[in-house]
């Protein structure tokens, strides 16, 4: 069993933190969260069981007041949508956590980031999670970085993309990147892998990556998809360039996600995106991890098959 802690969650209401607080709270945990509005969580049905601080993450003051006391932070925020300067902007914020975290006696930091493939240059995005992640690691807090590609769940941006896009267009573009292999992760399963690195020993200070079981193509992420969902096969018209900013103002037209997210991810999609590791399963006990279909189903509100 795990010993009862007290949480902060940064960025509760995205759709990780947003169902990662309900997880915490049914495993026995005190829950803080942070966040810059409080009419943006004002309906969530945990708000009345969870303790509020209203700051900017970028405020340190704020952010201090916030990590007061805690045993555990689960850092979530990001600014992609925020435009260029972007990874300036998490780079001053990831160190006002590690300096917050560290003067308050925090036990354990918890970072949710993007993959790390080897032997190729990252994208812009991909670097930047990297970087906070390195920040967060030298912190002096002990720390666990989750690495995760895809979120298969409703409201994150990678899936609303996949989601619009293959619904909404029969024929799609089809540049290079369309080749590269990805391996998704279904939104329960990293929040059973946030949940369970609360409460890793204080000696393990490392980067985890956190995929499911199957790894593909994303042309072959857009065919299962429409499978799932019930549309006809989806067809490729091979293009010789895939312009980030134009597939951006493509997706920002179609889909719920902003130009500069939009960007910040294409400008991803060239970068293999697949698991080297799977060692906290092992170290939390977590559950076999969905696969890709009952992902979906589970994301489009659909019944799942049970897990072994």
């Amino acid at each position: 069993m795990i010993p009862p802690l007290r949480v902060l969650v940064t960025g509760a209401s995205g759709h990780v933190g947003g169902a990662l607080v309900p997880a915490l709270l049914a495993a026995g945990h005190t829950v803080r969260v942070l966040t810059r509005d409080a009419d943006r969580v004002a309906d969530r049905p945990w708000r009345e069981d969870v303790e509020l601080t209203v700051a900017d993450a970028a405020d340190p003051v704020g952010t201090a007041r916030a990590c007061a006391d805690v045993d555990v932070v689960h850092w979530l925020v990001h600014s992609l949508d925020a435009g260029p300067g972007f990874a300036a902007a998490d780079r001053a914020t990831a160190r006002i956590v590690a300096r917050a975290a560290r003067r308050a006696g925090v036990s354990r930091l918890v970072y949710l980031g993007g993959p790390r493939p080897t032997g190729e240059a990252l994208s812009d995005h991909l670097r930047s999670r990297e970087e906070v992640g390195a920040l967060l690691l030298s912190s002096g807090v002990p720390t666990a970085v989750l690495r995760a590609a895809i979120v298969v769940g409703a409201g994150s941006a990678s899936f609303e993309m996949l989601r619009h896009v293959t619904e909404r267009l029969p024929v799609l573009p089809a540049p290079a990147w369309v080749r590269t292999r990805v391996q998704p992760v279904a939104l329960r399963d990293v929040v059973t892998a946030l949940v369970g690195a609360a409460a890793l020993p204080a000696h393990v200070n490392r980067a985890f990556d956190v995929a499911g079981p199957d790894v593909m193509t994303y042309a072959e992420l857009v065919q299962r998809y429409a499978a799932v969902a019930g549309l006809g096969r989806r067809r490729f018209l091979p293009v010789p360039v895939g312009s980030p900013a134009l597939a951006a103002l493509g997706i920002d037209l179609l889909t719920p996600v902003s130009r500069e997210l939009a960007r910040s991810l294409v400008e991803s999609l060239g970068n293999t995106v697949v698991a080297g590791e799977d060692d906290l399963a092992g170290l939390i006990g977590s559950p076999p991890r969905l696969g890709f279909e009952d992902a979906v189903r589970e994301a489009l509100g659909g019944a799942v098959s049970p897990r072994a």
